[in-house]
């Protein structure tokens, strides 16, 4: 179990929600029950924030999604689950994706109504439907062995692949623990999920409904995959823990992996509009800078050491980054070395931070807020 090293929304919603009942029945509950209205839910745990009409679609603990205005206008909108939710993605002609615990993931039609359509016990069933195959494989090829096969190799992989569905198997009993940490639009109806554990999910309708994708990604320790972005090329990109990096070139039909210079965790990845700009981000301030779509990679480091778990590159190829503590990094991705480090005055953990001018939009350990950078 590797929990402790999940990316912030996972730490701080669960320390958050640490009081509820983890028991299976207390999580069936939590992904069936809609989120309550609060007439503070915009000061509460805020995970991340997406740019919308002439404000943003932020999402929360307990279910919370929010339309939120800089003028701090806001509205909470229906939620039809109340598990802490981590990350949203919009589709062109109004559709929506939000993702979060127990692999919750919510798609809001044109009209504007959410509705749960996937939830961590069809991640499991479609885990266990994947290691079904994988055994039968493994057996076929134990009991029609080709010439140089090793037999007692292949007979060690299939005992690993038994405990590992026994594993699997057991947690439609014990209920659903794989949050889901990140979710992007490929296009008009491709999108991707990723999550803890390796998980990577895919679809083909709009997120309407969803399949398994992990298979494709070369991860066989299964290190969480904390964000995905999509370059201006079309191109997508996953980070991790352990310094774990992939890319597709094809729209998410095939993977690669990136050589990381950071073995460390990562916890974010941002790609500047029209541009082969990217900056990945994680523990103990470390900065990862590529211009030139992922192939190549220079390696930062603030002085500050605090963790960076959010971030954005306006069109101008400015950088702003946040993190623990209230920290907040700005810098030009051309002069990555000359960084500017502020600190908010309440000392929140930041999550998501977005860009209006000279004006911050910042979210995160206490809600939304308006700060000016100078």
């Amino acid at each position: 179990m590797r929990l402790s090293r999940l990316s912030f929304p996972q730490l701080l919603l669960s320390a958050m929600i640490a009081a509820q009942p983890l028991a299976a029945s207390a999580k069936v509950e939590l992904l069936q029950t809609p989120a309550l209205q609060s007439s503070r839910a915009a000061q509460g745990v805020i995970t991340n924030l997406y740019p919308l009409d002439a404000g943003y679609l932020l999402t929360g603990e307990r279910g919370l999604l929010l339309q939120w205005q800089s003028d701090g206008q806001w509205q909470q909108l229906d939620s039809p689950v109340s598990v802490g939710l981590t990350s949203v993605a919009t589709l062109a002609g109004g559709s929506a994706v939000a993702v979060g615990h127990d692999a919750a993931i919510l798609h809001r039609s044109r009209d504007g109504d959410w509705q749960k359509v996937f939830d961590g016990y069809d991640l499991t069933r479609l885990q266990i439907a994947a290691l079904e195959s994988r055994r039968d494989q493994l057996q076929q090829q134990i009991d029609n062995p080709e010439e140089d096969a090793d037999i007692d190799e292949l007979g060690y992989q299939l005992e690993e692949l038994e405990f590992a569905l026994e594993d699997t198997q057991a947690e439609l009993e014990s209920g659903p623990n794989k949050p889901l940490l990140d979710v992007v639009a490929a296009s008009d109806q491709r999108l991707f999920a990723t999550g803890a554990y390796g998980t990577l999910l895919r679809s083909d309708n709009g997120g309407e409904s969803w399949q398994l994708a992990s298979a494709g990604l070369d991860n066989p320790d299964r290190f969480h995959l904390n964000a995905i972005t999509r370059g201006a090329d079309g191109s997508l990109y996953i980070v991790g823990e352990s310094g774990t990096g992939f890319a597709s070139r094809d729209g998410g039909d095939s993977w690669e992996a990136m050589e990381l210079p950071y073995d460390g965790s990562l916890f974010g990845i941002v790609s500047q509009a029209g541009s082969r700009n990217l900056v990945a981000f994680g523990l103990q301030g470390h900065v990862l800078i590529s211009r030139d779509d992922g192939n190549s990679w220079q390696h930062h480091q603030l002085d500050a050491g605090a963790s960076l778990l959010g971030g954005t590159i306006d069109d101008r190829g400015r950088v702003v980054l946040v993190g623990h503590g209230g920290l907040v990094a700005s810098f030009s991705i051309a002069q990555p070395d000359d960084i500017t480090v502020r600190k908010h005055p309440s000392g929140a953990a930041f999550s998501a931070v977005a860009v209006e001018g000279e004006q911050l939009i910042l979210a995160g350990q206490f809600g939304v807020t308006a700060w000016h950078m100078n």
